[in-house]
């Protein structure tokens, strides 16, 4: 032992032989998993299932697939085994000891846990206890008693690094020694250090819908991918990655909040936009949609401009359209049909009340173009009946004048001319009447007149909401509930139902938006988180949560709030909290920063533009020398972030980055506001903040304040000339 060095602690000892142990049995488990699979851990392989496989090889692929995910859990546990320690006596039983990590790993032989899943019910004692009395909800019952020992260590493979045991102040020294630690590339996962509100937010019951008012740095994107995580551990028999969605702002975002669910152990998850899942679920019927940031444009305009455009933002996202729209589309599928039923060559197919039986009735639960293909075979078959029909009178016909003919004509070559003309006749008019049939049938969808998606649309707004069309005729990204919803009823979706969908920045989302997401997907539940005080498209969004609450989830929602600030420290927050302020919310609980303290935000005037990107190449070259890696320059617009690219970016090494960017890199990032909202930095310098850059205005307070609660450790604000009078 004299060789390994240990932390300062009675137990290290102890706790290291113990690692050794836990090392070792998942060591065992590796090799066993390659031994089975032929796999390496580490390495991945790509499983590919024939295009149409029977049942018995789905159900040998998805056993090799749990195994292929197994191992690399296993791998990742070599990696970190676990991070906590629990001592808890069941009332009238032996005190158990249980390990805490980020993936469960038995011992094959004991079938004794060496580490419980941090999804487990006995984590409870860890993320919402203290020493003392505690309880947990397990499988078959409450389980009281006392945890004697909570025990937070740091392992790396085999080394023991670190281990706290429990108090407040040992709890506050690892929680600021993990959140003072420099960024890295991409949101990281928190199992080892989530708190009791967030808790009970990630355990929330699956078949309740749960909206999550979570302040800037609360850990609100975070905490909703560790629910999935939970969700997916706790209903493993029912609920698959694919039946789970989550929708994120935009594409850079989701590269940046991509390697939490894998890091997780989760894996195919579907992650996208809502223009995504709309451009996936309309398939071909997708129309081009005009690319513009409406926020870049609003930061643009006027007060009053924005509120006029706001209206129809505002009204294209109500509920009050959504229920118009229904009943044009209620409408439409009466006004499509045959207006006297249909008929050929004077043989009645189908009576207009027996059409709208079929249609409006039978078919009703079909999109309007399945039922006009699902009509059609019927009505196929009616023709053919027809075509019979009609061949029976004109059999009957020729065979009469035939008769005719026998009776009145002697027999002879007069005679048997005579009956072969009128067959042959007889005969030209079968054939006319395949040749109608066919004509009646190949002219069949004609009969139900139904513009493209673009075509419907625009009718729709010209006969029920005329003052929302575009002055250009162009569509966008507003529009995009509108057309699908009318996909959905004309044309279908391509998209398979979800059982629970995750969204993030919520409340840029309208209630239209999340109305239309419960119609496509109705036995799903969801997750909502957002912040309003970050809502910086209230034009479209919501400005209250009882906007979602009532009118959309009648009531059946359950409101959370997190509350606690992780990311900034305490002189960051109160400058950012002196900004919000200045227009406040109304039942939105104050923000309160974990106690960690660091250097003040500096506000800096620049007497000129020179000054001003001397100051910030001069600030950026100090952070690197500092060693922050994740440092970023927020500009208010995409313009004046290109600008400053221009001017500096090269000589920084910085990267440009905009709302189209597919890929988050870290580093030295230059952005506009509009995309910075969700991420966080090491370093931000909020680049003009000044009195012609922000106004007193409510909308651009918002702006600003997303823009201040970015930086974990350190913010820089620069101004030329007047500061703006939303700062203190």
């Amino acid at each position: 032992m004299t060789q390994v060095r240990l932390p300062d602690h009675p137990a290290a000892e102890e706790e290291y032989l113990h690692l050794q142990q836990a090392a070792d049995t998942i060591d065992r488990e590796i090799a066993e998993v390659e031994a089975l699979t032929g796999a390496k851990a580490g390495v991945v392989m790509d499983v590919q299932m024939k295009e149409d496989p029977d049942e018995q090889e789905q159900v040998t692929i998805q056993r090799f697939k749990y195994q292929l995910d197994r191992l690399r859990q296993l791998n990742m546990a070599r990696g970190q085994a676990y991070f906590a320690r629990l001592d808890f006596i069941p009332s009238g039983r032996r005190e158990e000891t249980w390990y805490l990590g980020r993936w469960g790993v038995l011992d094959p032989v004991s079938l004794v846990p060496v580490v419980v899943d941090w999804r487990s019910p006995v984590a409870n004692l860890y993320y919402s206890g203290q020493i003392g009395k505690m309880d947990y909800e397990a499988p078959d019952g409450r389980v009281e008693g006392e945890l004697t020992l909570k025990r937070m260590l740091t392992v790396k493979e085999r080394e023991l690094i670190s281990l706290f045991d429990s108090g407040i102040v040992s709890q506050e020294a690892y929680l600021q020694g993990v959140l003072g630690s420099v960024s890295t590339d991409r949101l990281r996962e928190i199992v080892t250090t989530i708190q009791a509100e967030q808790n009970i937010v990630i355990r929330h019951p699956l078949n309740a819908n749960l909206m999550v008012q979570g302040a800037a740095g609360s850990g609100k994107t975070t905490i909703a991918l560790h629910r999935i995580a939970y969700l997916l551990y706790t209903f493993q028999k029912t609920l698959r990655p694919e039946n789970m969605m989550i929708l994120a702002p935009n594409p850079l975002f989701l590269s940046y909040i991509s390697q939490v669910l894998p890091d997780l152990g989760v894996e195919r998850v579907v992650q996208t936009t809502f223009e995504g899942w709309s451009r996936e679920s309309m398939g071909r019927h997708m129309p081009k949609i005009l690319r513009e940031s409406r926020l870049e444009k609003n930061l643009v305009l006027t007060g009053a401009e924005r509120e006029k455009t706001g209206r129809v933002l505002r009204a294209k996202g109500s509920l009050a359209l959504m229920k118009k729209l229904e009943t044009w589309l209620d409408h439409l599928q009466e006004t499509v049909l045959p207006p006297v039923g249909m008929k050929m060559a004077g043989v009645a197919l189908m009576e207009r009340e027996e059409l709208e039986t079929v249609f409006l009735k039978d078919l009703r639960f079909f999109p309007l173009e399945q039922r006009i293909a699902e009509l059609k075979k019927i009505v196929r078959k009616r023709v053919q009946s027809a075509a019979a029909l009609l061949k029976d009178r004109y059999a009957d016909s020729a065979e009469q004048m035939a008769n005719r003919l026998r009776s009145g004509m002697r027999e002879g070559p007069a005679r048997q001319q005579k009956l072969k003309e009128l067959y042959a006749i007889r005969d030209q008019r079968y054939k006319e009447i395949d040749a109608r049939a066919e004509a009646y049938m190949a002219a069949y969808r004609d009969k139900f007149p139904l513009p493209d998606l673009p075509g419907l649309y625009r009718a729709f707004l010209e006969e029920c909401a005329p003052e929302l069309i575009s002055d250009d005729g162009s569509l966008r990204q507003e529009d995009l509930p509108m057309l699908v919803m009318i996909c959905r009823t004309v044309f279908g979706l391509k998209t398979k139902p979800m059982k629970h969908i995750v969204i993030d920045e919520c409340q840029d989302f309208s209630p239209f938006q999340i109305e239309l997401l419960k119609k496509t997907n109705p036995a799903a539940t969801f997750t909502l988180v957002g912040d309003l005080y970050q809502g910086i498209r209230a034009d479209e969004g919501i400005r209250s949560w009882d906007e979602w609450k009532g009118p959309v989830f009648d009531d059946r929602a359950d409101l959370k709030q997190l509350t606690v600030s992780y990311r900034n420290t305490v002189e960051i927050m109160d400058l950012a909290q002196q900004v919000s302020a200045r227009y406040p919310i109304e039942g939105i609980c104050e923000t309160k920063p974990v106690l960690r303290h660091g250097e003040a935000p500096k506000i800096h005037r620049a007497g000129s533009e020179k000054e001003r990107l001397d100051m910030i190449r001069e600030q950026v070259r100090a952070w690197r020398a500092e060693g922050y890696h994740s440092i970023a320059l927020i500009e208010k617009t995409a313009e004046q972030a290109k600008k400053l690219f221009k001017q500096i970016g090269a000589e920084l090494d910085a990267h440009l980055l905009s709302e189209t960017d597919a890929e988050y890199r870290g580093g030295v990032m230059i952005l506009p506001a509009s995309i910075a909202k969700g991420m966080e930095f090491d370093c931000v310098g909020v680049c003009d903040a000044s009195a012609e850059n922000f106004p007193d205005e409510a909308f651009l307070c918002r702006i600003l304040y997303v823009m201040m609660t970015r930086p974990l450790h350190r913010l820089r604000i620069w101004h030329k000339g007047d500061p703006s009078p939303l700062l203190p």
